[in-house]
This record gives structure tokens, sequence and C-alpha cells, in this order.
């Protein structure tokens, strides 16, 4: 679903080159879309020099994705503002460089790459910095939307602009969630890739993510129709 909507949001950008749908699409595209499952795969390739370099491609969409989403927060929430985009620079950075370790980490000794210590330690701050990534996007969507809901008593709210950013806001929350379960299992000694409940809360938040990045991006018409029937019923129930 991350690779569609990544798709559909690169090619609605294209022609106008709306820099929020380009940024949006090409985080989405590169990362959850395309990154994560070589990863995953390169698990599976028996020649190691193959695997090493599919995983370290996998790894460079997936530090590509998340540098970008933190620069679509900067741009499209805090435009204007030189310290959002510094603070955007740092962790694409930081990102970057635990990205690298453990690519060589998994250079060094394949798909058991999670005994090295080296490797957990950068594993950790993968997932921190990609937690604020996404606790950045559930702050700013549940901040527009108190915002939105602000206009609403002015008569000037948007029931679908205020319900996206709702959404919005759940989808980073649902994934900060994720983030945390899955570190909980690295902190504990365990493999996050086959720890359950890692695995459960994983699956189960790209499941729902998958169906509010619909609702949020490409909504159906039927959707947009109810959120616009009554704009101040929509408003006081999002």
């Amino acid at each position: 679903m991350s690779l569609f909507v990544g798709a559909r949001l690169i090619r609605r950008g294209l022609p106008t080159r709306a820099a929020p749908e380009l940024l949006m699409g090409i985080a989405y595209f590169a990362a959850p879309g395309v990154g994560y499952p070589m990863v995953v795969a390169s698990n599976a390739i028996a020649d190691r020099l193959l695997s090493t370099l599919v995983f370290a491609l996998g790894h460079s969409l997936i530090a590509l994705g998340v540098s970008v989403f933190f620069f679509f927060n900067a741009r499209v929430f805090r435009a204007g503002q030189s310290a959002a985009q510094a603070f955007a620079a740092v962790c694409s950075i930081v990102f970057s460089l635990a990205a690298l370790e453990i690519v060589r980490g998994h250079n060094a000794v394949g798909s058991d790459l999670l005994g090295l210590a080296s490797v957990r330690s950068a594993m950790v701050i993968l997932l921190f910095v990609l937690g604020l990534a996404y606790a950045w996007t559930a702050w700013e969507g549940f901040r527009h939307h108190r915002l939105m809901l602000r206009r609403a008593r002015v008569g000037l709210g948007d029931a679908v602009v205020a319900n996206r950013f709702l959404l919005w806001g759940f989808a980073g929350s649902l994934q900060v969630f994720a983030n945390l379960v899955s570190a909980w299992a690295l902190w504990s000694g365990d493999n996050m890739l086959t720890n359950l409940p890692s695995m459960l809360a994983t699956a189960g938040v790209g499941v729902v993510n998958s169906v509010l990045l619909v609702l949020i991006f490409l909504p159906p018409a039927r959707y947009v129709r109810w959120l616009q029937r009554d704009p101040r019923g929509a408003l006081a129930a999002v």
C-alpha cells in the first residue's frame, strides 16, 4: 500500500511540482514501499555478496525515505523556520550513519548482525530517530487539527482538511507505538524481526496505517462527501 500511495503522490506532484506531494510520495515509495521489503528479502538470498548489496540498497532507500519525511515536516508544518530545517538535517545524518553501521555489520557477519553490540546500538539509534520523525508528525497533525477546530468556531473550518490532520496525528502515534515495541524487543536481547509482540505491532500498525494513508492522501469520493455533508457536525465529530 505504501508503494501504491507513494507512486500516486509522486505522479500527482510531478506535473505541478507540488513539494508536499512529491516529498511524501518519495518518502513512502522509497522507505516502506521498496527499501524495507528489500532488507527483508536480503535474508533469503544465499549468495553473501548479493545479499549484502540488496541489504545495503534497501537501507539506503530507507534512509532516503526517512530523511525526506523529516524535511516534509519541516517544509509543510514549519515553513521558513531554520531551526526545523537544521533539526531535519541533523536527524537525517544521524539516521544515515546508524544505517551505515548496520550495513557494515551485515557485511561482516551476514544475517547474524544483531549479535554485534555495535549493530544493536546502531539499531537503537535508528529506532529512536525514526520515532522522532513519527512523533513530530503526530504532534503537528494534532496541533493543526486543533487549529482547524478553532477556525470552525468562526465558520472558517474545512472538515476535510481537519480530518486529514487528525488522521495524520493518529498515523504518527501508531508508528511511535510500533517503534517502542520493537525497541523493547531489542533492548530485552531478542530479535525484533522474530519477536512476536514486535511482529504483531508492526503488522497491525502497518495494516491500519495503510487505510489511514488512503483516507489522508487518496480519500474516496464517498468519504469526502460524508465529511462535507455537514462541516460543522463533521468537525465536531473529529
